[in-house]
């Protein structure tokens, strides 16, 4: 049986693999903000490369990388410089406020709930600094992402160990 924790540090792996930092667009809306402010959190950090980017580009303030995966936040910490914490938003508390509050990619459409939405809205109010900001993002459904989730669109990496993976991904159920 394949430890729970190893296959999250693998598959974390793989993300990075599967979306570098070369093709995400979204990180060139965040970083100005990120570097402008002078305390950030990261919410759905994952591995880390946009904090980490950050810091490399010249950040000097505190930066904050906060997510509810073992495996990506494993990796996130080979960077000292940054802290990462293991957790999420509505049950993690901090003695500061931050001036800047991010969520990129996918991170934002994990929370369907109504009260989850209300009580991650109230957790990022009350983590947010006098005239702080919250930047974030969510799939557009108007481009129907979906209907390109099919087998014959897989996509080769190269995976943490330097072997040939091929990520497939399909509808298991309709929706609408």
């Amino acid at each position: 049986m394949v430890d729970h924790l190893f296959a999250d540090t693998y598959l974390a792996a793989l993300y990075d693999a599967w979306h570098p930092r070369s093709e995400r667009d979204d990180y060139d809306f965040y970083l100005p903000r990120i570097m402008s402010a002078e305390s950030v959190l990261d919410v759905g950090c994952g591995t880390g490369v946009l904090l980490a980017d950050a810091r490399r580009r010249g950040h000097r303030g505190r930066l904050c990388g906060l997510d509810p995966a073992t495996g990506m936040l494993e990796r996130a910490r080979r960077r000292q410089d940054v802290e990462w914490v293991l957790g999420d938003l509505a049950t993690t508390r901090w003695a500061r406020p931050f001036d800047l509050i991010v969520m990129t990619g996918h991170a934002f459409q994990a929370i369907v709930a109504d009260e989850e939405l209300k009580a991650f809205a109230a957790a990022v109010r009350q983590m947010l600094a006098p005239g702080g900001r919250f930047a974030f993002e969510t799939r557009n459904p108007a481009a129907r992402a979906w209907e390109r989730w099919r087998p014959e669109n897989a996509v080769s990496v190269r995976g943490p160990e330097g072997e040939d993976v091929t990520i497939t991904t399909r509808i298991v159920a309709g929706f609408d």
